[in-house]
């Protein structure tokens, strides 16, 4: 391992080279939060003296500890981004953003899921990683204390000074700035449908990458103002001090905000969202309107979108909530279980729907009919409403439904966070063989799926040499891409249950 550097407009940056990547990590892109910093918009780093030394990670931003998350310490210098390269550096490569997910609550950039080495020395790309902030800090609606001079959106303020920060500084690692594409999962998917509907994004990347992620996971503003105020009823009704004052403290008050539901999108009939209550707030100059508003009336039409949903998301939060940081595994439910469970997350209209399942699904589980309901509806139907949205978009959509089972529990099936160790190449590193189980055969499909999403990344027709010819999501066709073991194209996958939600979602 040795040291290289790269001389930037800011200053001279020092990372470090091993097996074929230069790796720079945590260069700051905003000053550090300071105070009332932590809830004001972000401040463009300004530059240094000397050489940064951008060898160690930075803290993730401010949240609470899940082990299984991986995340280590968190803190206010958390505004940074991370840069990896091929080592071989060809001069203006394509650049892939990765933003992460963990319910707009927890994550970090650097985690071990989503390491590039693999990604970046075999497919000749650029990845940069990006953390922002979360919880109350990202999210919270501060017009109530006008004196705090707090703004909204905050964590999309950060992801959008940071891709201004690409534009301006990746060609001095040798990136394109005019090939950017943005890619994500979960909430990080979540993001880039916010920024592709947000005018102050326009302009800042050239693809989409969408894993995972909806253009309906946002709140109207007085959800965003009711939790904030939850937040400072916990703080003693002194939001300045808490804000001010120590994380745990501050983290403590934000915890009370997890323990009531949001109306999520701007649905005539209530859509609860439950655990992530702190969403991007639609209204403001961040999100002038809902996304797919905006992307009906023709924001992003010229942004290529590639995107869609593993088969059974849900498996891995209601089957195995100790991965989410919860104490213990749910039992069977029953019937008055399973009837509470789609009640409450489709007030009026749950017991009509649980029928609806029940009837495609009529041998299945209790556990397995309310998995397939919820990834439906918090997923892969959200998901499907963005595709739509864009039907009459000039650049093209692809969708795809990824279907590779998980190896540390079979239970889990093909579940949320599956496809994420096969972008990033790491089949066989701990992380990936818990999801993945390693071997030849998730190694080839990661290479497929490599070559498919730098292929979209460069440009071109997401493609691999094994897979047949990926097609446009269209409203007539519907054709998708079923990437597993053999990967297939299909018109309009699990279109019974897509039907279900027709009018209701």
């Amino acid at each position: 391992m040795c040291v290289v550097q790269v001389q930037t407009r800011l200053g001279l940056v020092a990372g470090l080279e091993k097996e074929g990547v230069h790796s720079f990590r945590g260069i700051p892109y905003a000053k550090p939060l300071r105070g009332l910093g932590r809830i004001r918009a972000p401040q463009a780093v300004t530059a240094w003296e000397g050489v940064l030394e951008a060898t160690c990670w930075a803290p993730a931003a401010p949240q609470e500890d899940i082990p299984l998350m991986g995340v280590g310490e968190s803190g206010d210098d958390c505004l940074v981004l991370n840069i990896c390269r091929p080592a071989s550096m060809n001069n203006a490569l394509p650049v892939m953003v990765w933003i992460h997910g963990g319910g707009f609550l927890s994550g970090a950039s650097h985690q071990a899921l989503y390491e590039p080495s693999t990604l970046v020395r075999e497919n000749d790309v650029i990845v940069v990683s990006i953390n922002y902030r979360l919880g109350i800090l990202g999210f919270g609606e501060w017009s109530d204390w006008p004196e705090l001079e707090g703004v909204s959106n905050a964590g999309l303020r950060d992801q959008i000074l940071a891709l201004q920060w690409v534009q301006e500084h990746i060609g001095s690692f040798g990136g394109d700035a005019g090939n950017v594409t943005v890619f994500g999962e979960s909430a990080g998917g979540m993001s880039i449908a916010c920024l592709l509907a947000s005018p102050l994004a326009k302009g800042l990347f050239h693809r989409a990458i969408i894993q995972s992620g909806s253009a309906d996971h946002v709140v109207v503003r007085s959800e965003a103002q009711r939790i904030t105020r939850r937040f400072a009823e916990a703080a003693g009704n002194a939001p300045k001090a808490c804000l001010e004052g120590d994380l745990a403290g501050l983290m403590a008050a934000q915890h009370q905000c997890l323990l009531t539901t949001v109306n999520r999108g701007t649905h005539q009939q209530p859509v609860p969202q439950f655990g992530m209550t702190m969403l991007p707030q639609i209204g403001d100059d961040v999100l002038p309107q809902h996304p797919l508003e905006a992307m009906e009336q023709g924001l992003g039409a010229d942004i290529p979108v590639l995107l869609g949903t593993t088969r059974n998301e849900w498996n891995l939060f209601y089957l195995s909530p100790q991965s989410m940081g919860q104490s213990q595994a749910r039992p069977e439910p029953d019937e008055a279980r399973l009837v509470h469970e789609f009640e409450r997350t489709l007030p009026g209209r749950g017991v009509a729907m649980l029928a609806r399942y029940r009837a495609l699904m009529p041998d299945a589980l209790a556990s397995e009919v309310f998995c397939a309901y919820e990834t439906d509806r918090m997923f892969r139907i959200p998901s499907l409403r963005l595709v739509e949205a864009r039907f009459a978009a000039a650049a093209p959509t692809w969708n795809y439904l990824f279907d590779w089972p998980c190896a540390w529990n079979p239970r889990l099936k093909s579940c949320h966070v599956m496809e994420v160790p096969f972008v990033f190449g790491i089949t066989e590193k701990p992380t990936g063989q818990l999801f993945t189980g390693g071997g030849d055969a998730a190694n080839a499909l990661s290479k497929q799926v490599r070559v498919a999403w730098t292929a979209f990344a460069r440009g071109e027709v997401p493609a691999a040499p094994e897979w047949p010819k990926w097609s446009p999501y269209l409203e007539k066709e519907r054709s998708s891409m079923v990437i597993g073991s053999h990967s297939f194209c299909q018109d309009d996958p699990e279109q019974s249950r897509r039907l279900l939600w027709e009018g209701i979602l």
